[in-house]
């Protein structure tokens, strides 16, 4: 062929390329479009089925949590008269009746659940410490939207021992982070019939949108022998009990009173020695304060001062035998409030990390001194936000005094989307 026939072919497969590019940019935008307009479009249009709801009994008293559910406040409450079975075999009747009522005082919600077993001698419960893994035993997981947002919530865990388990709901229903701790209680009782748990959950322990009358609420069983799970909304397997879009409501949700919103945590320490002999005596001492104010019912600000990680709880010892650092979680309570707001990037695991707070405060596993720190965070609206700025001191010998600070700002978007953006200021090595 002649180099004129070999140049105008060489075009024309240019040109073919450019057409085959620009059809698949065409296709890729009406994606979009249609998956947008799918997003944007209400359950109900889309053919979902409605939500189902649960009214909270408001009562007058506090009650005695005890795990008896013998209040007559209890026997006159709306209730969930049983749930539907996933596991084994998903949309069928469940082995025991599973009765869910839920409470409201003045500054509490309090939810009881009568679980039933035909063989009460088989439950399987062992764990009776604080976030034990409940996975492999007997329990009943409650989720709660106090945003209503479909994105965010709480979970909170009992087992027929009475042992406790909470997170916060992340990245949208698919992890959770179970390093959170609040202030709630549970308790349980064994009967012929099975086992029943009353459970709790101070409205100070919750962040929630001012105004709602209605929250998010999804209730799960699970009884090991049988390797059976029974859920309320969305009984479906390819639904995940946290996934807080698909799950149902609990209405009549009172305005809770929050008192003043203040807690303060002071703590002090000493100690004395003699290192050696003939060295002269060696005291130490020590104190810190750590303090939170609620402004308003959705937004939480923090302050610590010289803070003490001495009651945090020790990471598990784990072995790396890769290439690719180790993330250990977060167990510092500062760090842990708010921590589902901070986290950036859906689905991306560790190899996106632009903010990860255990690089403050921590260097090479040394302690360095926490001088002060203070962070806000909280949700308006669809608009998820948190500021965070501490001063860490130096170290023995090395210079790690530096001021350090994030700002995050996130605005859903759609039924489960989100865009948002998140920066960061400051070196741990104070570089």
């Amino acid at each position: 062929m002649s180099d004129d026939g070999s140049s105008l072919q060489g075009e024309e497969i240019l040109n073919l390329r450019e057409i085959i590019r620009a059809f698949i940019r065409k296709i890729r935008i009406v994606l979009y479009v249609a998956l947008a307009l799918v997003g944007w479009m209400p359950l109900e249009a889309q053919g979902g089925p409605q939500r189902p709801e649960l009214r909270v009994s408001r009562i007058d008293r506090d009650i005695r949590i005890d795990g008896r559910l013998d209040e007559p406040e209890w026997s006159s409450a709306d209730s969930i008269a049983n749930l539907t079975q996933i596991d084994p075999v998903e949309g069928a009747r469940p082995t025991g009746t599973t009765v869910v009522r839920v409470l409201a005082t003045a500054d509490a919600l309090i939810v009881g659940i009568r679980a039933d077993d035909p063989e009460p001698h088989r439950i399987t419960s062992f764990a009776r410490e604080r976030d034990a893994s409940l996975g492999n035993e007997d329990h009943v997981r409650i989720v709660l939207d106090t945003y209503l947002d479909g994105r965010s919530g709480y979970v909170f865990m009992v087992n027929p021992n009475g042992s406790r388990f909470d997170a916060l709901i992340t990245s949208n229903g698919e992890g959770e982070d179970s390093n959170w701790d609040s202030v709630w209680e549970a308790a349980t009782s064994r009967g012929a019939n099975g086992w029943s748990a009353e459970i709790r959950i101070p409205a100070k322990s919750l962040l929630f949108r001012r105004g709602l009358s209605e929250w998010g609420f999804n209730v799960q069983r699970r009884i090991q022998r049988l390797q059976e799970n029974d859920r309320w909304a969305s009984p479906d397997r390819d639904v995940k009990i946290n996934q807080m879009s698909r799950g149902g409501l609990l209405t009549g949700i009172p305005p809770f009173d929050l008192g003043v919103g203040l807690s303060v945590r002071p703590s002090v320490k000493g100690s004395i020695g003699i290192p050696a002999a003939g060295v002269a005596v060696r005291r130490e001492n020590d104190a810190s304060l750590d303090a939170t104010q609620r402004v308003g019912a959705n937004t939480l600000a923090s302050l610590t001062v010289n803070t003490d990680f001495a009651e945090t709880e020790v990471d598990t010892r784990r072995t790396n035998l890769t290439r690719f650092p180790l993330f250990f979680p977060e167990k510092r309570t500062f760090f842990l409030e708010g921590s589902d707001i901070f986290a950036f990037g859906l689905g991306t695991g560790d190899d996106v990390r632009p903010f990860f707070s255990r690089r403050i405060g921590l260097l090479s596993g040394t302690e360095v001194p926490l001088d002060v720190g203070t962070k806000v965070n909280g949700r308006q609206g669809g608009t998820n936000y948190g500021a965070l700025i501490v001063r860490t001191g130096d170290v023995d010998t090395l210079r790690t005094e530096s001021t350090m600070g994030v700002i995050r700002v996130k605005q859903n978007v759609l039924n489960e989307s989100s865009v948002g953006v998140i920066g960061s200021f400051g070196d741990p090595l104070g570089r």
